[in-house]
Parts: structure tokens; sequence; C-alpha cells
């Protein structure tokens, strides 16, 4: 008797083990995080699927912290520190601001905003008087776009009493390391 007992419990342990794994993948198969995306996959609509790395270096995930720093790092480098004159401080030359720009933004982007916000004089680099552009909120909403495995597109709406109501899209793209590689604006 006390032998049935015992082989009773391991059945049933054996049993409700197997309905465990077999609901497990089950789950996994109708919804499901897609690995190194935000996207999930449920049933057969696949939001987008994951490639596997190509080389042997992976892609760090674009997140919001990494937003919100290259973002505030762009708009430091246009908003510089300068004297009465507009005369930037800590860079004489467009180059050394394009070198610095270039650490967060690609050269393109960045020459774009520097030709537009700056002047080179003989005597160095001053800031044209004017607004900032359209800028990323940090605490407002905004979307995440994966649009391939190396580029996302960050895209907000705000609105402030000088723009009005405007979105930004801004893309990035990951080559080593995460850059803003294009910005416009609706």
């Amino acid at each position: 008797m006390r032998k049935r007992k015992f082989l009773n419990y391991i059945l049933t342990g054996l049993v409700v083990m197997f309905f465990f794994i077999a609901l497990q993948g089950i789950g996994n198969d109708s919804v499901s995080v897609v690995e190194g995306t935000d996207h999930i996959e449920a049933d057969n609509a696949v939001t987008e699927k994951a490639k596997p790395a190509s080389n042997s270096k992976t892609i760090k995930k674009l997140d919001h912290e990494r937003v919100v720093s290259l973002t505030s790092q762009f708009m430091n480098l246009i908003v510089q520190e300068t004297n009465e004159s507009y005369k930037v401080l800590h860079y004489n030359s467009k180059n050394q601001l394009l070198k610095a720009f270039t650490k967060v933004s690609s050269k393109e982007v960045a020459t774009k905003y520097i030709d537009y916000y700056f002047n080179e004089k003989p005597d160095g680099l001053y800031l044209k008087p004017t607004e900032t552009p359209p800028w990323f909120h940090e605490e407002e909403d905004y979307d995440m776009i994966r649009k391939n495995d190396n580029t996302v597109e960050v895209t907000q709406t705000n609105t402030t009493e000088l723009y009005g109501t405007r979105t930004i899209n801004i893309t990035f793209t990951f080559h080593n390391k995460w850059k803003i590689t294009g910005i416009t604006f609706d």
C-alpha cells in the first residue's frame, strides 16, 4: 500500500511537471518580447524580429537615459558659454566645435547646426544671438521606433510658448556607439 501511494505521488508530480512545461511552451508562442527590441510578438503578428549579430560586437539598447544624455549633450554644445560679445569661451573655431559635436552626432547633423548658430571670425568663434531650436523634453512622452538593427527614431510632440506645438524626430544610429544622425521637425 505504501509503495502504491509513493508511485501515485511520483506519477502525479510527473503529470503536473509535464503540463507545466507544456504551458510554458504555449505561453512563449503566443506572446513574447523580441529579444534586443522593445517590441512584442502576439501570435503570428510580429512587430519586429531581432536578427542575430553578424559580428562580435553587440549593439547596446538605446534606452531613455542614453536618449536624454545624447540630446542634452547636443543642446549643451549649441548653448555655449560666451562673453558679453557672444564670443564662445571654450572653442576657438568651427572645427574644434565640430570635433566635440561628432562625439554625440554625425558630422552632417553637427555641421548644419554649427553653420546656423555660429560665426567664425579671425579672433574666434561667436554664437549668433538667436533662440534655440525646438528640442527634446526628457519629461515628456515620446515614441521610440526601431527602423532596423542599428537605427532608432525618437518622435516627440511638445508645446512651447515660442514654437507652439511641434513634433521633433531624432534619428539615432549605432556605429560602435549611439549617435544622433538625423533631426527633423514637423
